[in-house]
Protein backbone atom coordinates (compact mmCIF):
# COMPACT_ATOMS: atom_id res chain seq x y z
CA UNK A 1 0.00 0.00 0.00
CA UNK A 2 1.44 3.25 -0.65
CA UNK A 3 1.74 5.76 1.95
CA UNK A 4 0.17 9.21 1.46
CA UNK A 5 1.87 10.91 3.79
CA UNK A 6 2.94 15.08 2.68
CA UNK A 7 6.66 13.86 4.68
CA UNK A 8 8.08 11.94 1.70
CA UNK A 9 11.21 10.28 2.40
CA UNK A 10 13.91 11.52 0.01
CA UNK A 11 12.15 14.98 -0.15
CA UNK A 12 11.93 14.96 4.45
CA UNK A 13 15.25 16.30 4.35
CA UNK A 14 14.85 19.54 2.73
CA UNK A 15 11.64 19.82 4.30
CA UNK A 16 13.39 19.57 7.89
CA UNK A 17 15.68 21.84 6.86
CA UNK A 18 13.32 24.55 5.69
CA UNK A 19 11.68 23.38 8.99
CA UNK A 20 14.78 24.48 11.32
CA UNK A 21 14.91 27.41 9.14
CA UNK A 22 11.80 28.21 9.92
CA UNK A 23 12.44 27.72 14.07
CA UNK A 24 15.55 29.65 13.81
CA UNK A 25 14.18 32.69 12.26
CA UNK A 26 11.21 32.52 14.80
CA UNK A 27 14.01 32.36 17.48
CA UNK A 28 15.88 35.60 15.86
CA UNK A 29 12.91 37.49 15.48
CA UNK A 30 11.60 37.05 18.92
CA UNK A 31 15.21 37.54 20.73
CA UNK A 32 15.07 40.89 18.64
CA UNK A 33 11.59 41.64 19.76
CA UNK A 34 12.48 40.89 23.16
CA UNK A 35 15.86 42.80 23.21
CA UNK A 36 13.86 45.59 22.26
CA UNK A 37 11.08 45.48 24.90
CA UNK A 38 13.33 45.24 27.51
CA UNK A 39 15.05 48.51 26.80
CA UNK A 40 18.64 47.33 25.64
CA UNK A 41 20.08 47.97 23.06
CA UNK A 42 18.97 45.28 20.40
CA UNK A 43 22.20 43.35 19.16
CA UNK A 44 22.32 39.65 19.32
CA UNK A 45 25.43 38.97 18.81
CA UNK A 46 26.59 41.15 15.74
CA UNK A 47 23.60 41.82 14.73
CA UNK A 48 21.47 44.96 15.11
CA UNK A 49 17.70 44.02 15.01
CA UNK A 50 15.27 46.55 15.15
CA UNK A 51 11.51 45.92 15.31
CA UNK A 52 10.71 46.41 12.00
CA UNK A 53 13.48 43.75 10.99
CA UNK A 54 12.27 41.51 13.80
CA UNK A 55 8.90 41.57 12.20
CA UNK A 56 9.67 40.49 9.66
CA UNK A 57 12.26 37.63 10.54
CA UNK A 58 9.44 36.04 12.40
CA UNK A 59 7.14 36.49 9.11
CA UNK A 60 9.46 34.64 7.21
CA UNK A 61 10.26 32.24 9.94
CA UNK A 62 6.47 31.18 10.21
CA UNK A 63 5.88 31.13 6.38
CA UNK A 64 8.93 28.47 6.45
CA UNK A 65 7.21 26.49 8.77
CA UNK A 66 3.74 26.52 6.44
CA UNK A 67 4.95 25.63 3.52
CA UNK A 68 7.53 23.02 4.76
CA UNK A 69 5.47 19.85 4.78
CA UNK A 70 4.71 20.07 0.84
CA UNK A 71 6.92 19.93 -1.74
CA UNK A 72 5.24 23.09 -3.76
CA UNK A 73 4.79 25.07 -0.80
CA UNK A 74 8.94 24.74 -0.21
CA UNK A 75 9.96 25.05 -3.57
CA UNK A 76 8.11 28.50 -3.52
CA UNK A 77 8.77 29.94 -0.22
CA UNK A 78 12.97 28.53 -1.05
CA UNK A 79 12.52 30.38 -4.40
CA UNK A 80 10.68 33.76 -2.93
CA UNK A 81 13.16 33.70 -0.34
CA UNK A 82 16.19 33.67 -2.99
CA UNK A 83 15.26 36.18 -4.76
CA UNK A 84 14.54 38.51 -1.87
CA UNK A 85 17.34 37.38 0.15
CA UNK A 86 18.65 38.94 -3.02
CA UNK A 87 17.10 42.09 -2.66
CA UNK A 88 17.52 42.54 0.92
CA UNK A 89 20.89 42.23 0.09
CA UNK A 90 21.55 44.68 -3.23
CA UNK A 91 19.22 47.25 -1.12
CA UNK A 92 20.94 47.14 2.45
CA UNK A 93 24.68 47.36 0.76
CA UNK A 94 23.64 49.96 -1.50
CA UNK A 95 21.79 52.49 1.49
CA UNK A 96 24.54 51.20 3.69
CA UNK A 97 26.89 53.44 1.31
CA UNK A 98 24.22 56.44 1.46
CA UNK A 99 24.71 57.01 5.57
CA UNK A 100 23.09 55.44 8.45
CA UNK A 101 19.37 55.57 9.08
CA UNK A 102 18.41 55.82 6.21
CA UNK A 103 16.47 52.54 5.68
CA UNK A 104 13.65 51.61 7.56
CA UNK A 105 15.01 48.31 8.51
CA UNK A 106 18.43 49.62 9.70
CA UNK A 107 20.25 47.61 7.84
CA UNK A 108 24.08 46.90 8.67
CA UNK A 109 27.06 44.99 7.10
CA UNK A 110 25.89 41.50 9.15
CA UNK A 111 22.38 42.13 8.45
CA UNK A 112 23.46 42.32 4.55
CA UNK A 113 25.51 39.08 5.21
CA UNK A 114 22.48 37.34 6.89
CA UNK A 115 20.33 38.00 4.05
CA UNK A 116 22.95 36.84 1.43
CA UNK A 117 23.37 33.74 3.25
CA UNK A 118 19.82 33.08 3.59
CA UNK A 119 19.65 33.83 -0.13
CA UNK A 120 22.03 31.21 -0.84
CA UNK A 121 20.54 28.64 1.50
CA UNK A 122 16.99 29.21 -0.24
CA UNK A 123 19.04 28.13 -3.17
CA UNK A 124 20.54 25.45 -1.81
CA UNK A 125 16.86 24.58 -0.53
CA UNK A 126 15.04 24.89 -3.98
CA UNK A 127 17.90 23.25 -5.73
CA UNK A 128 17.36 20.04 -3.62
CA UNK A 129 13.76 20.33 -3.49
CA UNK A 130 13.64 19.97 -7.47
CA UNK A 131 16.19 17.20 -7.82
CA UNK A 132 14.22 14.75 -5.36
CA UNK A 133 12.35 12.31 -7.93
CA UNK A 134 9.00 13.19 -8.13
CA UNK A 135 6.26 10.22 -6.64
CA UNK A 136 5.06 8.38 -9.89
CA UNK A 137 1.35 8.00 -10.21
CA UNK A 138 -0.34 5.50 -12.12
CA UNK A 139 -2.51 7.46 -15.01
CA UNK A 140 -6.02 6.78 -15.13
CA UNK A 141 -7.57 5.03 -17.99
CA UNK A 142 -10.52 7.23 -19.40
CA UNK A 143 -12.98 4.61 -20.71
CA UNK A 144 -13.82 5.37 -24.58
CA UNK A 145 -17.57 5.88 -25.63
Amino acid sequence: MVSRSRWQRPLMRWQLLLGAEGLLLILLGALGLAGRQAGAVPVLVVFHLNTAHSVLLLIAGVLALVAAPWRRGAALFAAVQMVGGVMLFVYGTAESTAGEGRTPLLLHPAENFLHAGLAVLGFIILCGVESTPRPVRPRRMVPRH
